[in-house]
């Protein structure tokens, strides 16, 4: 469930925010008839959202044996990249997030091509919908019981919450700290999936250094609520192999330098003592 609800507040969160930017900006310009524009783009692109994430969830249930496996360490194998990139990616630019979107919304209205207002939410929406049914897919085919689905509902809901809240109100999110903290998350849920896609290759034939690093089976097992809910988060296996673990940490020790690099350059720089006025460094 908080895998889940992790990763639709993440994305939905960036989808609400470009759509809410857009009509705010609509507002400010004097040009509100044109939000209807925006309002088609985010249905049709929501819509078409789940449209895909109904596909993926058909398919992921269709396979079944060796083909399931083989489904799941695909699926796996598609999201930890994207979601790497996706990671990194938002946290170079979540600083930019609001110009850039009013850069596109002027460029639309002074052109006259107000169905790019339209184009420009639906392209949003759907980028992120996309990643999400991509991203709860190779979740669910680690997740038994139904759990993940409510959570996904829930993180979608408290999304738009925020959202709403931040454009209706003076509360000013800090994005650039939401995206560090969401982002470090989502490195444990990323590592999960790498492991995950050998263990899927494991259980397919594909025995590669099948060996088990350690048992953990008399502290916590895997099939224990915690031990359910640890492998839905961060991939807990109580008997993992050689492969699974070194696939884990690996990501996990590049990744995260990879993210830590991506915050320190985003950080504002401290003004160089020349750069202070006088009166004020004196004091």
């Amino acid at each position: 469930m908080i895998a889940g609800m992790l990763i639709t507040i993440r994305e939905g969160l960036e989808a609400f925010l470009i759509t809410g930017i857009l009509l705010g900006y609509l507002r400010k310009v004097g040009r509100p008839a044109l939000s209807r524009y925006v309002w088609a783009g985010t249905v049709v692109g929501v819509l078409a959202s789940i449209g895909l994430a109904m596909i993926f969830q058909r398919l992921a249930v269709e396979f079944e044996g060796h083909r399931a496996a083989l489904f799941e360490a695909t699926a796996s194998g598609i999201a930890v990249p994207i979601l790497s990139y996706m990671v990194l990616y938002m946290q170079r630019q979540s600083h930019k997030l609001k110009g850039e979107a009013e850069v596109k919304a002027e460029l639309a209205i002074s052109t006259g091509q107000v169905l790019a207002l339209g184009t420009l939410a639906f392209i949003t929406v759907l980028r992120e919908g996309l990643e999400t049914a991509l991203f709860l897919t190779a979740l669910t085919t680690r997740v038994s019981g139904g759990g993940l689905m409510p959570g996904a509902i829930l993180g979608l809901v408290l999304a738009a919450a925020i959202a709403y809240t931040i454009f209706a109100s003076t509360i000013r999110l800090n994005l650039r700290r939401f995206f560090i903290v969401t982002g470090f998350l989502l490195i444990f849920i990323a590592a999960g999936l790498c492991a995950h896609i050998f263990m899927a290759l494991h259980e397919a034939g594909f025995h590669l250094l099948g060996m088990t690093a350690w048992s953990t089976k008399a502290i916590l097992d895997s099939e224990s609520f915690l031990g359910r809910l640890l492998h839905a988060f961060m991939g807990y296996h109580d008997e993992p192999t050689v492969i699974q673990v070194v696939a884990y940490f690996g990501y996990l020790g590049i990744m995260n330098w990879a993210f830590l690099r991506a915050v320190k350059a985003t950080a504002r720089p401290k003004p160089a003592l020349q750069d202070i006025p006088k009166h004020v460094a004196a004091r």
